[in-house]
């Protein structure tokens, strides 16, 4: 294992690298990572769906004394293959949400985690990113963290829209003092234009992009509201997470 924030294995012309968005977290934040696939031998058709939601990508996580769980969406998502051409250097990049393994949170106790990403990069042939650690830590607010334990609250955060009695643990959790966990609420509560005024926060674009992911959500306003407020040559990377378009070396 690593300690690294973020590793690759190359194999076949392709790279594959997974790093969370910070090292350490505490229980009642969100965590997001970012995921990229490098052209290293070439040019290279690959598949596009680079998101939890459609399959191709899986992330194992393993530690604090438990069975390992891959991260998933609570329901399953049949969509057709989708391909995208990258340059030689060329590279895909996406946003991926670390919530939940079905229904149930994916971190249920502090501790230090061990992330492992695998990508069907193209028919027959899958390329896995190095081990990374992840460490989650003891919230600062319990209640807050209480409520990333929800069934609906969970549900709702993926899905992009409130569910069950979700509602008010959402408001909560748009106050958090943490951008990402206050964009993935407002997402969920529909407030495009907080989102899209917020859109110069890195944390926030992440969010949008791991929630929407382009090209297995289908268009949306929301999404697009953000992407149209990421215009500096300094934001192509986040650009490119919202879009599903590749980014050149």
């Amino acid at each position: 294992m690593t300690d690294t924030a973020a590793d690759t294995v190359r194999g076949g012309g392709l790279e594959l690298r997974l790093r969370p968005a910070a090292a350490s977290v505490p229980l009642d934040r969100v965590v997001f990572a970012d995921v990229e696939l490098v052209a290293t031998g070439g040019p290279a058709t690959v598949s596009a769906r680079l998101n939890l939601v459609e399959g191709d990508l899986e992330i194992e996580v393993a530690g604090a004394g438990r069975t390992p769980v891959r991260a998933t969406w609570p329901w399953p998502v049949d969509s057709a293959p989708r391909s995208v051409d990258l340059p030689a250097g060329g590279r895909l990049v996406a946003a991926v949400p670390l919530i939940s393994s079905g229904s149930v949170p994916l971190f249920a106790a502090p501790g230090r985690y061990e992330l492992t990403a695998r990508f069907a990069a193209r028919r027959g042939e899958s390329v896995a990113a190095r081990p990374v650690a992840l460490v989650r830590t003891a919230p600062d607010d319990a209640a807050l963290a209480a409520r990333l334990g929800d069934r609906d609250v969970l549900q709702s955060l993926l899905g992009a829209g409130v569910i069950g009695a979700a509602a008010p643990s959402l408001e909560l959790l748009a106050a958090s003092a943490d951008a990402g966990t206050a964009a993935a609420a407002n997402l969920a509560l529909g407030r495009t234009g907080v989102l899209a005024d917020a859109a110069a926060d890195p944390a926030v674009v992440r969010a949008v992009a791991a929630l929407l992911p382009p090209g297995a959500t289908g268009q949306d306003d929301r999404r697009d509201a953000v992407a149209s407020r990421v215009t500096a040559q300094a934001a192509a990377r986040d650009a490119a997470a919202l879009t599903g378009r590749p980014l050149a070396e």
